[in-house]
């Protein structure tokens, strides 16, 4: 038998009580069967449950906040929250947010990453959408056309509207989720594309989505979506 090598040190690594108490909310959440609206126990109850002190009860319960499961009002015990998509995503908006306000890599790729999703999502529409599907998108458009004269202020939100028609159409609230944010991150950016491009000519590329869609022409509507993205200044 050869001589035993001596062991390399492997130090256990020590964890912030928060964090296990974190965990065990989350389990007491789901074990208890905890509904949106529900009232978590109180501090002084979750303290003596765990057996720790208030300090980390609370880091624990704001963790827990962050990550958008539950909300705490000031005075009131905490509770939990709706968890969805839209939810997730949103934890993500003011780090977003800075990344594209800091770097032009950034949105340029944002831009490349929006062509790709909606390009495939109006694939998706034209070869799905039915008769009231279709009634909410031409709704959507004819909103648009009586905004041209509007400021931009008031047509942008239309224009985004017409878009996340076609991810709500879709039936699949992920990529509705995604889009949402997608448009919301990009919106200080497209008012600048707007005004070099027009509104006139944003709706007329919004009407040959339209067309290619209400046709089922899948391929027709793919070449639509990516001429308007990707048009100088794409809206």
């Amino acid at each position: 038998m050869p001589p035993l090598k001596p062991l390399k040190k492997r130090p256990v690594a020590r964890r912030k009580l928060s964090e296990i108490v974190f965990e065990q909310l989350i389990e007491l959440i789901r074990e208890e069967g905890y509904a949106p609206g529900d009232p978590l126990p109180t501090e002084r109850e979750l303290m003596e449950t765990f057996g720790v002190g208030r300090p980390v009860v609370r880091e624990a319960l704001q963790r827990l906040e962050g990550m958008g499961m539950i909300s705490i009002q000031h005075g009131e015990r905490a509770k939990v929250r709706q968890l969805d998509m839209h939810a997730l995503i949103q934890q993500l908006d003011v780090s977003a947010r800075h990344l594209l306000s800091t770097s032009a890599e950034s949105v340029d790729h944002l831009r490349e990453a929006r062509v790709f999703f909606e390009t495939g999502l109006v694939r998706i529409v034209a070869e799905r959408a039915d008769a009231d599907a279709l009634e909410r998108l031409r709704a959507a458009l004819e909103r648009m056309r009586t905004l041209s004269d509007a400021p931009r202020t008031e047509f942008i939100p239309a224009d985004m509207a017409f878009h996340l028609e076609i991810a709500r159409i879709s039936g699949n609230p992920i990529y509705l989720a995604v889009a949402k944010a997608i448009l919301e991150w990009m919106a200080d950016y497209r008012r600048d594309m707007l005004r070099f491009k027009g509104t006139e000519v944003s709706i007329a590329e919004h009407e040959r989505i339209f067309e290619r869609v209400e046709q089922g022409d899948a391929e027709g509507a793919v070449r639509a979506m990516r001429d308007h993205l990707t048009a100088v200044g794409g809206g």
